[in-house]
């Protein structure tokens, strides 16, 4: 009975100290300060010089010079087309543009010609408009005379105008040539960019047509990461701002990355807006399309409460604080926002000035000190 009676006494006097008997206990002062934060969001590998490459003209593909992956420079031949039927053309038309220079030719040479005549026929004239005046030759004489050189000046014009309508048909002759020229050019299909080939289309033998893919055509240098995030990140981030991703063909892997530009465009059904940034390195081995994951290194856009993340409590799955009032520890739930490093931002719940315990070893009402509460 004795013993009894002393084990229930030494419980009240153990219980009784726990509420008497202050603990000394870390503690950190909240205060508003600027966060750190990471954004993070998906993103795809894409490039800004992406090149589809096609035929200007229609034909049957006769060879295909490079394939997938091959590394192109500007200007090299990609593939030809059968030109067979071009090259006909363009000897006929060359022989068309040689005759219309000829009869051009020829037209200067006929012109040249009645040139001497209506000059020999207007001296004629002179010479018999004096004989007249001395009544050495009849009238009708001079009019025939003069005739004569009237048709001679009528026969000059008209050369005149035969060659303006030769050198008319010599250039259209001349453009068709040219024309042809630049098609049976088009048969050579060239790379409009140095790059890389991510995909091929088409095979000999197949009818390519204007607007058809062949291929396609990626310049490295241009390839950005597309990510996307929540337009409640947008006051955070803007260009220049570090980042990491990874990819999912290789988790373990970071690759260093900046931001280049912020899209001024909100998706109206996802609310998300996107960013793109520029990798340090790219990887060794990419594809258009590949997936991503980005986490850019960031700011608050506005001060903020923040405590260390080991300072957080739970109790029956809600979490929250022990907060020190009047010398006892109180359990206090809070809602957490954005996470800053080691650090996690409390959005409601918590004031400044509170002083937050160590959670480990507290209760309700327990009585504590804090020698030298930490900020």
């Amino acid at each position: 009975m004795i013993s009894t009676l002393l084990a229930v006494v030494a419980a009240i006097g153990v219980f009784s100290g726990w509420y008497i008997w202050p603990a000394n206990v870390e503690a950190y002062v909240a205060t508003q300060r600027s966060l750190a934060r990471e954004v993070a969001g998906p993103g795809l590998l894409g490039a800004t010089n992406q090149v589809v490459v096609t035929a200007r003209i229609q034909a049957f593909l006769a060879e295909v010079l490079v394939d997938q992956n091959d590394q192109v420079g500007t200007g090299q031949v990609l593939a030809t087309l059968n030109a067979t039927d071009l090259q006909y053309q363009l000897a006929a038309a060359i022989a068309n543009e040689r005759a219309a220079a000829e009869t051009v030719r020829e037209s200067e040479l006929e012109r040249d010609r009645l040139a001497i005549a209506a000059a020999a026929a207007k001296a004629d004239l002179e010479r018999r408009r004096i004989l007249l005046a001395r009544k050495s030759v009849s009238q009708s004489d001079f009019d025939l005379t003069e005739s004569t050189q009237k048709q001679a000046e009528a026969e000059m014009a008209r050369a005149v105008v035969t060659i303006e309508r030769s050198k008319a048909q010599s250039a259209k002759a001349s453009a068709e040539v040219e024309q042809l020229r630049s098609r049976v050019a088009e048969t050579s299909i060239r790379s409009p960019v140095e790059g890389v080939v991510v995909s091929r289309s088409r095979t000999v033998g197949d009818l390519l047509s204007p607007g058809v893919e062949l291929m396609q055509i990626v310049d490295p240098k241009s390839l950005l990461v597309f990510a996307r995030f929540d337009e409640s990140a947008m006051a955070s981030l803007h260009p220049g701002q570090t980042a990491k991703v990874t990819f999912s063909s290789n988790p373990q892997r970071s690759y260093a990355a900046s931001i280049l530009r912020i899209g001024r465009q909100v998706d109206q059904e996802t609310r998300e807006f996107t960013v793109d940034l520029r990798l340090e390195e790219v990887p060794a081995s990419w594809a258009v399309g590949q997936r991503a994951n980005v986490v850019i290194q960031a700011q608050s856009p506005a001060p903020g409460l923040a405590i260390p993340q080991h300072f957080l409590a739970r109790d029956q799955g809600r979490v929250g604080l022990w907060v020190a009032r009047n010398g006892r520890a109180y359990w206090t739930p809070v809602s957490l926002g954005y996470s800053s490093g080691t650090d996690i931002e409390i959005t409601r719940g918590l004031a400044v000035g509170d002083v937050v315990l160590n959670p480990i070893g507290r209760f309700q009402y327990q009585a504590v000190t804090v020698a030298a509460p930490a900020q």
